[in-house]
């Protein structure tokens, strides 16, 4: 019997860039004339998840004039891929070697995020060419996150899907999309009734088989 595609959420789920993200999107408010402008790791790491227009909404320095607010928020995401390219998040442990398993025990690997065009590419040279079949994001599609899952599937032709998120919206997003949904919940948020729920990225497999 076929094995089901896997799709994944990238940040919190394939990789953490929390602080790359902070440190790009502090330079990018201190640029926009506010010095003192902060926004750490964890400011960063409560707004994964989002699509990029209600990160942006959040993102602005107090006091920055609502007609920049898009150009700002422009700014910030392509200084963040720019940034990225030099300064990648960290792979979890024990990710390359299960997803390695993974894919040997016949599961197709794919990736949907709610990120900005280019970011997911920031992502793929930290794990080897062809190991992810296809990815697609927010940028792409303009969708919330089960319209791109669906908009990948039908691209795929893929008519079996799990996915691998950690946050409620990608509970809220999998379920929209009728897929069951497994919980990383060593990632940075939080799930309200997963199918499975797996605490490191080596217990996927075995979070997985339990769905079967």
């Amino acid at each position: 019997m076929q094995k089901p595609a896997l799709i994944f959420d990238l940040d919190g789920t394939l990789w953490d860039a929390t602080i790359p993200v902070g440190e790009a999107w502090q330079e990018v408010g201190r640029k926009w004339g506010n010095p003192s402008f902060i926004f750490t790791a964890d400011d960063a790491k409560s707004l994964m998840g989002l699509t990029m227009t209600d990160i942006a909404k959040r993102l602005c320095p107090v006091g920055l004039d609502p007609k920049d607010i898009p150009a700002f928020s422009k700014d910030c995401f392509d200084y963040e891929v720019l940034y990225l390219t030099k300064h990648p998040g960290q792979l979890f442990p024990k990710e390359l070697e299960t997803l390695f398993a993974l894919k040997e025990q016949g599961y197709p690997l794919y990736i949907v995020s709610n990120c900005q065009k280019g970011y997911i590419e920031t992502f793929l040279p930290l794990v080897p060419v062809g190991l992810f079949l296809d990815y697609m994001c927010f940028g792409d599609t303009g969708l919330s996150k089960d319209g791109t899952i669906r908009q990948l599937m039908k691209r795929n032709g893929i008519e079996s899907a799990i996915y691998v998120g950690d946050t409620a919206g990608d509970e809220k997003a999998t379920r929209d999309a009728g897929l069951p949904f497994v919980f990383a919940s060593y990632g940075f948020g939080q799930a309200k009734d997963p199918d499975v729920i797996a605490a490191s990225f080596e217990e996927l497999p075995k979070a997985i088989s339990r769905i079967l």
